[in-house]
Order: structure tokens, then sequence, then C-alpha cells
């Protein structure tokens, strides 16, 4: 009987913590005029529940953030107005509120700039942990100017890491021809942050990119939160933009591969020769002597860049984000008087369809 109880007690305890509401206001933050405000809902007519907020900064390791319970009497909603002020007192930076509790409730969130000016307001829903993906997209993101040019907009993204492990992130920005314009990966540290991030700075796309109807594609090894924020350039109102599931499946990828040989201050680059944008290609470089390498792409965006190889084979697989002249170069200038001439080039044509 006692071994039958206490079973069922070890059911209940773990419904209990899959129950639990796990909720990230995702943009939380107080630097200068930015403040945000936030609304905390408990719906429930007899009883008064308990809130643990936490405020997570940066792509670091927050799990061992200092944290802050809050009670929310029955049937009432709590006002916190500028709330990094009201429940951590001395912190700023712009960040994310994590909100637990094993009862529910609701949150959400206003950020906004105290100006007289303009508005920059933005409403922005509480995130529910159980909506985070492993794949999203997020579509109708528009840059194409800056602060104050009159039908221009710009967006910025970021996101949030709600798990107690790495997230390994690749995204993909689409230009409005639906093409493949960068790519990045980035690894997101236990409750790590995104914070708000211009995309063509994020992605390092050059002025030649057409960004003025864009979407970005993203796969992770964890359940992750990722938005756009789309800022219009000339009266500096915010949309804010949740991602949603991409439920597309990608054929099956080709990774083709470029063997890259350093020796009597020359490159041998074989394999090269064909590469289309949106190739998988798997650079496989080997050196004789003490050389580096680099490779650069068409907009200026660092692909690979290696301080140090030698005869041991170092591998690095990219896609190719765009057409033009690819550069590459030892980026070891003690290697010997030869240094200077080892530099090459090689062309991608093509467009591929996604």
């Amino acid at each position: 009987m006692r071994a039958r109880f206490a079973v069922v007690l070890l059911v209940l305890l773990i419904a209990n913590a899959a129950l639990a509401k796990d909720i990230y206001l995702s943009i939380g933050g107080q630097v200068g005029n930015f403040f945000t405000d936030a609304r905390i809902l408990n719906p429930s007519f007899d009883k008064d529940i308990v809130v643990t907020a936490r405020y997570l900064q940066n792509n670091q390791d927050n799990s061992g953030v200092e944290s802050v319970n809050v009670t929310v009497p029955k049937r009432t909603m709590a006002v916190y107005d500028n709330v990094v002020n009201a429940l951590f007192p001395g912190k700023g930076g712009i960040g994310a509120i994590r909100l637990t509790s094993e009862d529910e409730f609701v949150a959400t969130q206003r950020i906004y700039a105290n100006v007289e000016s303009k508005t920059l307001g933005q409403f922005v829903p509480g995130l529910d942990k159980t909506t985070a993906l492993t794949k999203g997209v997020l579509i109708q993101l528009k840059q194409n100017g800056t602060g104050g040019q009159i039908s221009t907009f710009r967006t910025n993204l970021g996101g949030a890491n709600p798990n107690e492990t790495v997230a390994n992130v690749t995204f993909k920005l689409y230009d409005k021809v639906n093409a493949v314009v960068a790519t990045r990966t980035l690894a997101l540290q236990p409750f790590g942050i995104l914070t708000p991030s211009r995309i063509d700075a994020f992605f390092s796309t050059g002025a030649s990119i057409d960004l003025s109807d864009a979407w970005i594609g993203f796969e992770s090894s964890e359940p992750v939160f990722f938005y756009g924020s789309i800022i219009d350039n000339g009266s500096d109102d915010p949309t804010f933009i949740t991602a949603s599931l991409d439920t597309g499946t990608a054929p099956a990828v080709q990774i083709k591969t470029v063997t890259v040989a350093a020796s009597n201050f020359f490159f041998a680059v074989n394999g090269a020769t064909g590469l289309k944008q949106g190739d998988e290609v798997k650079f496989v470089i080997t050196a004789s002597g003490t050389h580096g390498f680099a490779l650069v792409a068409p907009n200026g965006q660092s692909l690979i860049e290696l301080d140090a190889i030698g005869s041991q084979p170092v591998e690095r697989t990219v896609t190719i984000p765009a057409q033009g002249t690819y550069t590459y170069f030892c980026t070891n200038s003690l290697c010997g008087e030869g240094h200077s001439s080892m530099s090459g080039q090689f062309a991608v044509s093509g467009r591929v369809d996604y």
C-alpha cells in the first residue's frame, strides 16, 4: 500500500512539474529612455498565485541568475510599470524576463521610448515555452533604410533559448526573390538571449543586398524563440512578428568538397569550379609550413578564418551565400617573405531555388 501511494505521489509531482507555466517576455529592458512595462494576470477566482521572475541578459549561461517571487491575488492583474526597475533594482541593459509558476497566469508587456516626439511603442505577447520551435520562419521583414528616412523600414532580430542546454541554431536570410543571401550559425547558451540586432548587421550583408521584402528561416537543436521587430523609419512605429512553424522538408543536400593546400607560398585549390549560390561545401585545408587561411564572400562576410594550419587537415563546412567572386588569402603574416602573394579568387554563379 505504501509503495502504491509513493508511486501515485511521484506521478502527481511529475505531472505538476510538466504543467508548470513558463512564460518569456522577450524584449525586457531599461536603457536611457527605453523602458518596459509588464502585466501579470491571475485568472483564478479562488486562489492567490506566486510567480517567479528572472531577468535574462546577453548570450551567456543564465541558469543561475537571481529570482524574485511576486504574489498575484486571485482574479487580479498585477501592474509593473518599468518592470526591470520594479523587480530588479539596479539592473539595466536589454534582455528578457522569464516568468514561471505552478499555476496558470497570463503575461504581456509594452516596450516604449519615454520621449515627447514620435511613438516607438510596441505591445508584445508573453511567449509560452511550449510554443518554442526547432524549425521556424519569420516573414514580412524589411530592411531598406535608417532612422528618420521616410518610406523605409528597418528590422531587428531577437530571441531566447528557454532550455537548460545550449541551442545550436542555423539561420538563412532570404531576399525578395526568395534566394538565400546570407547564412549564420549561433550557439545560444542555456537561457541565453539574442538581444535585438539589425538583420543586415547580424548577417553582415552588404548594401547591395535587397532586403526590402525579406524572410528568415532557422533550425535549432533545441526549441527556441525568435522574433522580428519591424520599425517604420518615418514614424518609429514598430511591429512585433513571432516565428511561425516551418513545415517544409528540404531535399537531401549533397555536400561538395573543396581541397585547399598551401605550399611554397601558393594555395592549390581544387573543386571550386562550378560552385553555385546555396551549395553546402566542405573545405579541407592543409599546409606545408605554418600558414593561415581565410575565405571571404563577395559582400565582405568572413566565411572561414583560421590563424594556423599545418599538415593535419582542417575541415570547415559553409553554405555559399551569394553569387560573385570569393577571395581567399593567408592570415599568418609571419609565414615568410612570400606571404603577400598567398591569395586567390574563385567565382560562384547562378542561384539555387528553395
